[in-house]
């Protein structure tokens, strides 16, 4: 046998030692996604909690208000979303979710900073665990009792479409009327969202192929916003339940 016959048997042997099967690359898949996901989540908790102690004034020291942060983490979803070389081509995925991060640590600075460090770290807790149980409900519970049909589907759409209007009336107008109604509205998306998201991470959504290698950043950056908004949302609704209080003294 020929040196370069015992190399190539050793190139063969090699590669059917490293390639994974299709179930081991779904839960290196899972993993990952949770891992960073996780990760992400702990790095801007951390930061909003200094923020919260520090009593950093965000709003004064960012050079655009808030909602234009937001607007560039809409934007690069979209891009992630709709172009689907951009989601796996490394670098480049991970330079947008940086992006996406600091962009949202910066956003919630900007709201963690009008509330008490007690405040955010009782919202923190009680997302986490909200956050947690709707996840596992995804993931693991019949589908049968989870949104995710055409119905469900439906409905996101239709509460998309009016949160953007919704938005845009806010921003152009400043109503605090229209940021309630788009505050809650949001908190229903979610409601309804998380559980949705969470099977199609498990790859239980038969309608919609799950490409790890294209799903993977899109699926890590989703789990984190849907958490960071969640928080946003329960700190939010907390001050309109003062807002009521102050009304009726």
């Amino acid at each position: 046998m020929s040196r370069s016959t015992t190399f190539r048997e050793q190139d063969d042997n090699t590669q059917t030692v490293t390639e994974e099967s299709p179930e081991e690359e779904f839960a290196t898949f899972i993993h990952s996604i949770y891992n960073y996901g996780l990760g992400f989540i702990a790095l801007t908790v951390l930061l909003w909690v200094l923020i919260s102690v520090a009593t950093i004034d965000m709003p004064r020291l960012l050079p655009v208000p808030p909602y234009v942060l937001i607007i560039v983490i809409f934007i690069i979803m979209v891009v992630l979303n709709c172009i689907p070389k951009a989601a796996y081509c490394t670098p480049c995925n991970w330079i947008l979710a940086t992006i996406v991060v600091v962009c949202t640590i910066l956003a919630g600075g900007c709201l963690v900073y009008s509330f008490s460090l007690l405040t955010v770290v009782l919202m923190v807790v009680l997302a986490t665990v909200v956050v947690l149980i709707l996840n596992f409900s995804g993931a693991k519970c019949p589908q049968q009792l989870l949104p995710g049909g055409i119905c469900s589907t439906s409905l996101m759409m239709v509460l998309l479409v009016f949160l953007v209007v919704i938005g845009i009336i806010q921003v152009s107008t400043g109503s605090r009327l229209a940021l309630h109604i788009f505050m809650i509205t949001l908190f229903v998306m979610l409601i309804v969202a998380i559980p949705i998201q969470a099977q199609f991470n498990h790859g239980r959504m038969i309608i919609v192929e799950v490409v790890p290698k294209n799903h993977l950043i899109i699926c890590i950056l989703t789990l984190y916003l849907h958490s960071v908004m969640f928080f946003c949302c329960l700190c939010y609704l907390t001050t309109i339940g003062d807002e009521e209080v102050d009304s009726t003294e």
